[in-house]
């Protein structure tokens, strides 16, 4: 699996779909949360694509993917907020880097979790980075039909979340991108550690409060 991206990392920030897939989820993001001052743990994170966008708001990132080429383009980019590192969530993960636990205010997974042998376990794991009222954003192909071979449906998503213990704020398709079939949806899932902390309703944007506002 880590070596079949591995093949691709060389060109990966040249490809215009991929480029403008972060692009929109960036834009999806912060249509939800503040980022100015957060720790953010990018699960899956590839070249950074992503992580670039949010490290000019957020104060930390943590950028895993298991892909050695993949997280070696995203350490070239010196990004002096993010540290990109080569692994998988695992719970021995979590149990060799304590520091990890219960300490982001934000985990993005942007089109990975597809790709996972087993969703709920890492969903489970990924939930236990979170501070309280923390958020995990999850963006994917959103599943048409049972003969779709990846992807999500928007109820898979909210029963996933709610079976490892998130509030699921919003289940929402935010963009989609033009395919050899047509349009191909994404499906944004947006799930809370905890309870809400503020919102502002009309755009139903959540605010997560960064460390030096907290208590």
């Amino acid at each position: 699996m880590t070596e079949s991206w591995d093949k691709y990392a060389a060109e990966w920030d040249d490809n215009e779909a991929v480029i403008t897939y972060s692009k929109k989820a960036f834009a999806s993001l912060c249509e939800i949360a503040e980022l100015d001052g957060l720790r953010i743990f990018d699960f899956g994170c590839g070249t950074g694509l992503l992580s670039e966008q949010m490290a000019k708001h957020a104060e930390r990132i943590v950028a895993l993917d298991p892909s050695v080429k993949m997280a070696a383009v995203l350490k070239r980019k010196n990004l002096q907020n993010v540290d990109a590192l080569v692994g998988e969530i695992t719970d021995e993960t979590l149990q060799s880097r304590a520091d990890f636990v219960s300490s982001f205010d934000l985990v993005v997974a942007s089109s990975v979790c597809a790709f996972l042998p087993d969703y709920r376990l890492t969903l489970g794991l990924l939930k236990r980075l979170l501070k309280p009222r923390g958020l995990l954003i999850q963006w994917d192909w959103l599943k048409s039909g049972e003969d779709q071979e990846s992807g999500f449906t928007e109820s898979e998503v909210a029963t996933e979340f709610e079976r490892v213990g998130l509030r699921v704020l919003s289940i929402s398709t935010p963009f989609s991108l033009d395919g050899e079939s047509g349009g191909m949806k994404v499906v944004m899932g947006v799930g809370m550690s905890n309870q809400l902390l503020n919102t502002d309703g009309m755009k139903r944007r959540y605010f997560v409060a960064p460390p030096h506002a907290a208590g």
